[in-house]
């Protein structure tokens, strides 16, 4: 299969990755993943690649880590890791897989496709930030109200608490972004903050009314697009100003968002088996796409076939 022009997404109720074609907007391949495990429950959840043909899915249901050949359509190989993994990002060679229920962090060598470490993080770890230039590792631990912060030049772990709950992280340059969920307080408040790296002091930029799950920044802007989980709505926001610019209703209930670099933003909904695409210079859906069941993490490959975004 040709992987340019593709985005592709893991369905954790069906275990299937479904292959959009992005200028036909529509799905022109299904990868069925249950025929190579006898059946059992697999749940995609993540996805990432290197930039070549191979393609790697982390799963929450049998904590795994699959390597896909796109062109044969195989499972090369797999490896199992902690429990309920739920983010995966690469560098130097590895991988790192954010395990939510064994709180910890998950090193894959690349080349070897073997375990090589486990790094220790707070309660509920949902969420993963990499400084390349510093090479550090930023962790939410999203019932702790703490981030773990991993220096991998010192192999340094420390743990900076907080006042309430992260759940999802951005980072950018000195700074960073942090969602703070509204599950840890009786009144479902939620707020963006932000947070110096260097002092580590944090500065509210704006309060929330509701239950928010994630959020998005377009790169070299000063919007943020977040999604409210009581109202399925997505919200569009200027944290400069700290104001508040517009709410647009989804058909479903939001699970992740991605950006494709250029106007669009692509929500998958576990609701209703949907992916809804969302253009941000007219603020409106312009269409909502059937896949497969409880949609989650998206992949995007540019058209010279090279990686080029996943799920935020």
């Amino acid at each position: 299969m040709k992987l340019k022009g593709k985005v592709i997404i893991a369905n954790t109720g069906d275990d299937t990755l479904s292959f959009l074609d992005i200028e036909k907007r529509e799905v022109v391949d299904v990868l069925d993943l249950r025929f190579f495990r006898n059946h059992c429950p697999i749940g995609p959840y993540d996805l990432i690649t290197t930039g070549n043909d191979l393609l790697y899915c982390i799963n929450i249901y049998d904590n795994s880590l699959y390597k896909i050949n796109i062109n044969t359509k195989k499972i090369i190989d797999y490896i199992y890791i902690g429990c309920f993994p739920s983010c995966i990002k690469y560098f130097g060679d590895n991988f790192y897989i954010v395990n939510t229920d064994s709180n910890c962090i998950s090193i894959i060598d690349e080349i070897e496709f073997q375990l090589i470490g486990s790094i220790s993080v707070g309660d509920k770890p949902t969420d993963m930030e990499i400084d390349r230039d510093n090479m550090k590792i930023y962790v939410s631990n999203s019932n702790d109200r703490s981030i773990s912060i991993i220096d991998l030049n010192t192999n340094s772990n420390i743990v900076i608490k907080l006042q309430h709950n992260p759940l999802k992280l951005l980072l950018e340059g000195e700074y960073m972004y942090i969602l703070f969920n509204g599950n840890d307080s009786p009144s479902d408040k939620s707020n963006i903050s932000i947070m110096n790296l260097k002092t580590f002091k944090i500065h509210n930029i704006l309060d929330l009314q509701g239950i928010f799950n994630t959020m998005l920044k377009i790169n070299s802007s000063e919007i943020i697009f977040t999604t409210n989980i009581g109202n399925s709505c997505l919200y569009r926001m200027d944290i400069k100003k700290g104001d508040l610019l517009g709410k647009t209703v989804l058909t479903g209930f939001p699970n992740k968002l991605a950006w494709d670099g250029n106007r669009t933003i692509y929500i998958s909904n576990i609701s209703n088996n949907t992916l809804s695409l969302f253009d941000v210079k007219t603020n409106k859906v312009v269409q909502d796409i059937k896949v497969g069941q409880e949609p989650s993490g998206i992949l995007f490959f540019n058209w010279n076939n090279i990686f080029l975004s996943k799920h935020i």
